[in-house]
């Protein structure tokens, strides 16, 4: 499993637990976990999940790359809220309606302005990857049809 880089681990003063234990809630009921289920894995007691993500106790570097790990997120994402790397939502725990649990949840937060940039800038990149995609598709096409006909042209080897 990829681990997450130290040079982001930097909480910040401002940064309080709650905050910590708030998006540590929300990537384990994105994932579909119960409590008992995230204290399994990081193996620690369920009482012990309770109080970091209610913010009562706040989180020891250790388990901390450990949620980073699990979740494939960065330590910016845990301590400072910066998006979550595309890792997150490839993850096998991860499922469709997670990311749209995800990104309804992040929507709810914009203004309209905000939500019509987003629309535009995926209409864009939708539009760029497909037609990435069909000269991808295309360009393989002509490739097996020269492979083909080279093929033909070549006498058989002895």
């Amino acid at each position: 499993m990829e681990s997450s880089s130290y040079q982001s681990f930097r909480p910040s003063p401002e940064d309080n637990h709650t905050t910590v234990g708030n998006r540590i809630r929300r990537m384990r009921r994105s994932a579909q976990m119960t409590q008992e289920k995230l204290a399994d894995v990081l193996g620690v007691s369920i009482n012990y999940i309770g109080e970091v993500e209610r913010g009562n106790k706040p989180l020891s570097r250790s388990l901390a790359d450990q949620l980073c790990s699990y979740f494939h997120v960065t330590y910016d994402y845990l301590y400072h809220g910066i998006s979550p790397t595309p890792q997150y939502f490839i993850h096998e725990n991860v499922s469709y309606k997670s990311l749209h649990t995800f990104l309804v949840e992040e929507l709810e937060q914009c203004s309209p302005e905000e939500i019509l940039i987003i629309s535009q800038l995926v209409n864009c990149y939708l539009d760029i990857s497909r037609k990435l995609k069909n000269q991808h598709t295309a360009q393989n096409s002509q490739d097996a049809d020269q492979g083909s006909r080279n093929k033909k042209g070549t006498p058989d080897s002895p």
